[in-house]
């Protein structure tokens, strides 16, 4: 009412009659976050989860608190009305599906259909949202990671999703080999390379396990891309005596990692460095230039996802004693 009197004033003039009137509000005039604090208890009524949620096109993800739990269904069908180009809600659970990393959920408002399309950096991807991990949130270090790389370089994208990272970097003309062991992944993979009309020439789509993924392929590598965070560093070890038997020379390029992993808050950097080099099996010094560490987000208050980028060293990739350690489990299998 304030508001308004003032506005008729300064439109009025300064002769004008200012006249007080009612202005009856309703549902449609309130935001999303003024019905959260006028419903909900004072102990659950903050609105950081409501202003955080993540879009991927046409569906609103959630991640509510255990103290919001019971009125989840009244939060999904707010934030459902507050904005209209929303068709489903739902709230993520505690499990994770340990091979395919995607996460359970549940619809709390609007359709029960998972299937959206994002789009980011003016690529379309078509998914299944509730069988595959997209992440709305990395946008920004997807886009940093293809910058960093060159047009042409011969990429390996170890877990590539649906194609964050592979789709735009074979729009650039980058040689990717991109490998999912998820086979909803794979099928969205194939789609979304269509959808986009990227060259075939510039993508190779492969559904594999990771270690078998990189062990098979024989041609150079420039660059490797790891982005499983929870587990990444475990797929490591794969690089001990990659290129044992081949001859040095052509195709046998040291190949710069990307390399995701979750840490702890205090000494991030640090950690994620030490246990890189334990997984790799060397020591920091083996490396002709430092490892770096790039801070990506946190992810919990005291866990942060980083991007450790380093060229493998020498003594990594061929390493005699891996050799013979692989051999024998050839032999034996």
């Amino acid at each position: 009412k304030q508001w308004y009197q003032r506005r008729v004033a300064i439109t009025a003039g300064e002769e004008g009659i200012v006249k007080e009137i009612d202005i009856k509000l309703t549902y449609k005039n309130w935001s999303a976050s003024q019905i959260m604090r006028a419903i909900l208890p004072g102990s659950t009524n903050n609105n950081e989860f409501i202003s955080s949620f993540e879009v991927v096109g046409r569906i609103a993800h959630l991640n509510l608190r255990e103290c919001h739990q019971q009125y989840k269904y009244v939060i999904g069908q707010v934030i459902l009305d507050k904005n209209p180009y929303l068709k489903t809600v739902v709230n993520k659970l505690d499990t994770i599906h340990s091979q395919y990393r995607y996460f359970d959920m549940e619809v709390i408002a609007g359709e029960e259909n998972f299937i959206t399309t994002a789009v980011e950096h003016k690529i379309k991807y078509t998914m299944d949202y509730s069988k595959v991990y997209w992440n709305s949130k990395l946008s920004s270090e997807h886009k940093r990671i293809v910058d960093l790389i060159p047009s042409g370089a011969i990429v390996l994208d170890m877990f590539c999703g649906i194609g964050p990272f592979a789709l735009p970097l074979a729009k650039k003309k980058c040689n990717v080999h991109a490998n999912d062991l998820n086979p909803e992944s794979y099928r969205y993979l194939q789609n979304n390379i269509k959808l986009n009309k990227i060259p075939l020439q510039h993508i190779h789509c492969y559904k594999e396990d990771g270690r078998k993924f990189i062990r098979s392929y024989e041609g150079q590598i420039d660059f490797v891309i790891m982005n499983l965070p929870a587990s990444a560093v475990d797929f490591l070890d794969t690089f001990r005596g990659l290129y044992n038997g081949r001859e040095e020379g052509q195709g046998t390029g040291l190949p710069t990692v990307f390399c995701y992993h979750f840490t702890d808050m205090l000494t991030p950097k640090k950690n994620a460095i030490k246990t890189v080099c334990e997984k790799l099996g060397c020591s920091e010094a083996a490396f002709k230039t430092p490892p770096q560490v790039h801070l990506v987000r946190k992810t919990a208050p005291k866990t942060w996802m980083t991007c450790v980028e380093f060229i493998v060293p020498h003594s990594v990739l061929y390493n005699e004693q891996e050799g013979k350690r692989l051999k024998l489990a050839e032999e034996r299998t």
